[in-house]
């Protein structure tokens, strides 16, 4: 019995250790494939691509999360492509979407989609926003779930307003200093 007992515990303690494998993993949209680029200026009636896409990817990742939302009158209708190895898609990318790959996706970013986009001449934004059913969701490659934050949006004849999601709340402190607050 205690054996048993033991063992569970080692179980309750380890299993936890295997999720959160990637802690500061965050989404983007891009105009540009190899780097961040939050906004584009085009002309108007004219053809142009859009990403989204993750980084700091520690753990890998085989399925994620998302929606995008696309102001009106950026763009007609856009049509989206999954850049994951399979394509496996359940959703639409309006209302909710969800990525899976056959592989483990590691690196030091990954692009998710792709959206063809034909720019109407109207200024607005490109936004990554929640699944209604499974918001923020990243399964890592240990079966793990992760959340990932909202690095930036994109902006369309504009600056995408900032998200300051992946800013972190936590200041650097020395072990004196925190000892001195308590005194």
């Amino acid at each position: 019995m205690r054996t048993l007992l033991a063992l569970l515990m080692v179980v309750a303690i380890a299993v936890p250790a295997f999720a959160a494998g990637n802690p500061d993993i965050a989404a983007y949209v891009t105009f540009d494939a190899g780097a961040e680029v939050p906004r584009v200026d085009p002309a108007a009636y004219s053809a142009g691509e859009v990403l989204v896409c993750l980084q700091e990817i520690e753990a890998g990742f085989t399925t994620v999360s998302f929606a995008v939302a696309i102001d009106a009158g950026v763009s007609a209708p856009a049509a989206w492509t999954s850049l994951l190895p399979g394509g496996l898609a359940i959703g639409d990318y309006a209302t909710g979407i969800t990525l899976s790959s056959t592989e483990c996706m590691t690196g030091e970013y990954v692009c998710l989609c792709s959206g063809s986009l034909f720019y109407l001449g109207v200024p607005g934004t490109i936004n990554i926003v929640d699944h209604p059913d499974y918001p923020r969701w990243v399964v890592d490659c240990n079966d793990g779930v992760d959340f990932y934050c909202v690095l930036n949006n994109g902006g369309v004849l504009m600056d995408a307003p900032e998200t300051g999601e992946c800013i972190s709340p936590v200041e650097n402190a020395t072990w004196g200093g925190i000892k001195a607050l308590y005194r």
